[in-house]
């Protein structure tokens, strides 16, 4: 433990996998009290007794996107006021537009774009957030690019970033900083089931699309470190790529 983030308290959605679990692991290493919430509450539970320090397993259903300022309310309690929080919850469909309907459209959006202005609505309450605090939001490459396949998903992380914008501008007087970060495609079980639905030579091509290769979940955890403490106190509606290159194209 480096103590990086000593002192200060966190909540991470989607904290059993992925860029999530990373974040989680990073920020706890650092000296953070974490509030980790995600569907599974037996994985929770496991993860909270596999890290370093002092954390709180809060299972929710992010769906249930009504209830979100509510559990937001909830989570600072337990710890005494959160410094941020981090949206790492998502869905990623590889959707053709020939097969798009209203019902799969909505579920994306949901979950990545109304869900996260849900947890930025009851992290600005007045007692819920300490000072100089931070929310972090996860966009994609694809947010700024594009690509095909993905109509859905794309736009909804270039919703993000809009968000992030938005909510940076008008909770700055607030003393509550809003970044977020638009990662290449990533080794994640997510990536594992994009792998098995688009095929090998199709997989092939995205990877090729980055530079650098593909990244690892750490590679986004880090910077999602910086953006939420102090080293990054004069940044705010940032959309930080963290890609391998890939919106370098």
């Amino acid at each position: 433990m480096n103590g990086l983030h000593a002192g200060r308290r966190y909540l991470i959605t989607g904290a059993t996998s992925g860029i999530g679990l990373a974040t989680s692991v990073v920020l706890a290493r650092q000296g953070a009290n974490l509030v980790l919430t995600a569907r599974r509450a037996g994985e929770l539970e496991r993860l909270v007794e596999d890290l370093p320090g002092d954390h709180l397993a809060m299972p929710f259903d992010l769906t249930a996107t009504d209830e979100i300022p509510q559990m937001v309310g909830r989570a600072s309690r337990e710890v005494n006021g959160l410094h941020g929080l981090v949206h790492c919850a998502g869905i990623h469909r590889v959707t053709p537009l020939k097969m798009v309907n209203t019902r799969s459209v909505e579920d994306v959006f949901s979950l990545n774009v109304i869900a996260a202005m849900m947890l930025a609505k009851g992290f600005r309450v007045r007692h819920v957030h300490a000072p100089a605090a931070s929310i972090v939001f996860l966009s994609s490459a694809v947010g700024a690019v594009g690509q095909k396949g993905v109509s859905a998903y794309s736009a909804s992380k270039g919703a993000v970033i809009s968000l992030t914008k938005s909510l940076a501008l008008e909770l700055a007087g607030e003393d509550i900083r809003v970044n977020c970060v638009l990662p290449g495609v990533v080794r994640t079980p997510m990536t594992e089931a994009l792998h098995e639905s688009i095929g090998e030579d199709a997989f092939a091509e995205v990877e090729a699309m980055h530079p650098l290769g593909l990244g690892q979940p750490d590679d986004v955890a880090e910077p999602i470190s910086f953006l939420l403490g102090v080293r990054s106190r004069w940044m705010t509606g940032a959309a930080l790529a963290v890609d391998g290159g890939y919106t370098a194209q």
